[in-house]
């Protein structure tokens, strides 16, 4: 009886683990899009609309609430590469390529959504 509950048992986290994976690999496709825009806003008023689908090379600046704010665009990714905020973190997240992760800096009340590019984002970029 002890071995049936325990094969039992091991089915049943084989069968969660398994579910969970699934899950995870469905999440990760879902939120990379081929048609990216980032909306930069300061103090909740969006200020730049940057369209990642082109993938071209450009550099982009916002005045903060301290101090400005350099926006890099590489490839489809955006990146925060230079602020006065005195930790930067913004800073060392990098590029980011994908609509689930957005770029914050918090000294400077900047941060930056990616997300789908909509009809009336299209007449933007």
């Amino acid at each position: 009886m002890d071995k049936k509950k325990l094969r039992n048992d091991i089915f049943l986290i084989a069968a969660l683990l398994l579910i969970a994976t699934i899950a995870l690999i469905i999440f990760s496709f879902s939120s990379i899009k081929k048609n990216l825009i980032a909306k930069v806003y300061v103090q909740n008023d969006v200020k730049e609309v940057i369209d990642l689908s082109k993938k071209e090379e450009n550099d982009y600046f916002v005045q903060g609430t301290h101090g400005e704010v350099h926006i890099h665009t590489y490839n489809g990714g955006i990146a925060i590469v230079e602020s006065n905020c005195p930790h930067q973190d913004c800073v060392h997240m990098g590029y980011v390529y994908e609509s689930n992760k957005p770029i914050i800096c918090a000294y400077n009340e900047v941060y930056i959504i990616i997300e789908g590019k909509s009809l009336n984002d299209a007449e933007l970029g």
